[in-house]
């Protein structure tokens, strides 16, 4: 890969409002489901000023793929590889957009938004309880990013040297993710993509599985790759022969192998490969350093950031076992403190 070029990321910024609670009391209330994330009904809208108002609430710029960008970005100025990363999404011309822009630039990771001075920047309301979290989002002006926006700033993705989307941004533009991971294939540029929840595996298939026939390498935890393997009659069966069909699966750019990455929490990160046109899938496992209990405070973000640390040494054309290494590092970090945050020192190496 050329490390002259830039990382391009596109997805759905959100604002995420992080509380601690010591019981399900509010996640009842509202009726949402412990340690899953969903998507606001009008009904739960409120919930955004109560966590407002919440004692030691917490605002973070949030988002699956921001997080990811954050994340990468992160690494790569601490390796003194700066602003090589590139984020697009849909903000509202707002004091929670103007506080992501300005966060981004501080970071620098390069934001270009989309601006709706209709819809106020969306958020995501991050509750947690016993170290758990869950999460319901209010897209607002994330779901209205606009497919002029992409083509007036194709170049971008076009220059790219690695590319990287989530499922998660079906809900705002599936035209402008389907487009985005076709780019990537047809002009020979990796496109890495994120299975993302459970409800859009559930319900989004068919948009889930357009674009991941353009992907050279998939991310799933285990909650993501059981939804999967259950989509294809595989309810129950062990996570490694979930990893392996998904490696396995239909795939437009046939120069390179399929990678799909399946993480499980302190449990072995499962790496299943498979070169198209071959019947072989090689399947490796690396292990995961468990932490204390009580070293864990939020685990908000760890996968965004296991993405974010795999992507910042693949751009740099490192093996998947240095990916591995980075994206296990910055996700132990991650839940290690309240929301998508990272230490002041970094503390690995390649």
């Amino acid at each position: 890969m050329d490390t002259q070029k830039h990382i391009f990321l596109i997805g759905n910024p959100l604002l995420d409002i992080s509380a601690e609670f010591k019981d399900n009391a509010i996640l009842d209330k509202y009726k949402l489901e412990p340690g899953m994330a969903s998507l606001a009904s009008p009904e739960q809208i409120p919930i955004y000023d109560e966590l407002w108002h919440t004692e030691g609430r917490l605002a973070i710029p949030g988002g699956s793929a921001l997080n990811s960008a954050r994340a990468c970005n992160y690494i790569l100025k601490n390796q003194d590889i700066l602003e090589k990363v590139n984020y697009f999404g849909s903000i509202g011309n707002c004091d929670k957009g103007h506080t992501l822009e300005k966060v981004l630039q501080d970071e620098g990771v390069k934001g270009n938004f989309h601006k709706t001075p209709e819809s106020k920047t969306g958020t995501c309301a991050v509750i947690v309880v016993n170290k758990d979290r869950t999460l319901c989002a209010d897209l607002a002006a994330a779901c209205e990013y606009q497919l002029e926006h992409l083509h007036a700033n194709l170049e971008t993705v076009k220059t790219a040297s690695l590319i990287y989307s989530t499922s998660f941004f079906i809900t705002s533009n599936p035209t402008a993710l389907h487009e985005v991971a076709k780019t990537a294939s047809d002009l020979n540029i990796p496109f890495a993509y994120n299975l993302s929840a459970v409800f859009l595996v559930q319900f989004e298939l068919e948009n889930v599985l357009k674009s991941l026939v353009h992907a050279d390498y998939i991310f799933a935890n285990e909650d993501e790759a059981a939804a999967f393997g259950k989509s294809q009659n595989m309810e129950g069966d062990d996570l490694k022969e979930v990893a392996k069909v998904l490696a396995k699966w239909e795939k437009s750019n046939t120069k390179r192998p399929r990678v799909a990455i399946v993480t499980y929490g302190a449990k072995p990160v499962i790496v299943a490969t498979h070169m198209p046109g071959t019947d072989e899938v090689t399947l490796q496992e690396f292990e995961v350093s468990p932490l204390a209990a009580d070293q864990i405070v939020d685990t908000n973000g760890a996968g965004d950031a296991f993405v974010g640390g795999f992507l910042s040494q693949l751009y740099q054309g490192k093996e998947v076992k240095d990916c591995i290494s980075a994206g296990i590092y910055l996700s132990r970090e991650v839940v290690q403190r309240s929301g998508c945050c990272f230490p002041d020192k970094m503390e690995w190496t390649a």
